[in-house]
């Protein structure tokens, strides 16, 4: 059974910079956390597979709307320090990303949305959780 209330998308905030400080207008983030396998057998296995774990990697994306007078705050190929994605005050991951891409910058004439940018990104090194929310080992 939960121990709580959900957490909600409107407490999403993306920091960047030592000491952090909030991104403007954060639509919302995504991460990654993959773990590589190799399966293998040999004749302990009785032929059957069993999986290795390799290398471990993070990746994601950032949204984040544009505003009347402000530059768009990444560029491919930047390496971003003191990153923390946070799903409230005190429960984030946090680490050092750099932007593979800029992705989805677009509009319509039809709608009164927003307008956004979509960063992918890729963990540089380990990433670190803080609070309870996330298991990074």
């Amino acid at each position: 059974m939960a121990a709580g209330t959900p957490f909600s998308g409107k407490d999403v905030t993306f920091k960047t910079g030592s000491p952090a400080a909030a991104e403007v207008s954060v639509a919302g983030w995504t991460a990654n956390i993959v773990a590589k396998e190799s399966d293998y057998a040999t004749n302990d296995t009785s032929g059957w597979t069993k999986t290795i774990t390799g290398v471990r990697t993070w990746s994601g994306t950032i949204t984040i709307l544009l505003h009347d007078g402000e530059a768009q705050p990444f560029i491919a190929g930047q390496e971003v320090t003191g990153c923390q994605f946070h799903v409230d005050a005190s429960n984030y991951i946090s680490g050092t990303i750099k932007i593979t891409a800029v992705n989805n910058i677009g509009t319509s004439v039809d709608s009164a949305d927003p307008i956004a940018v979509e960063y992918a990104f890729k963990g540089q090194g380990a990433p670190a959780s803080t609070g309870t929310a996330f298991l990074i080992v």
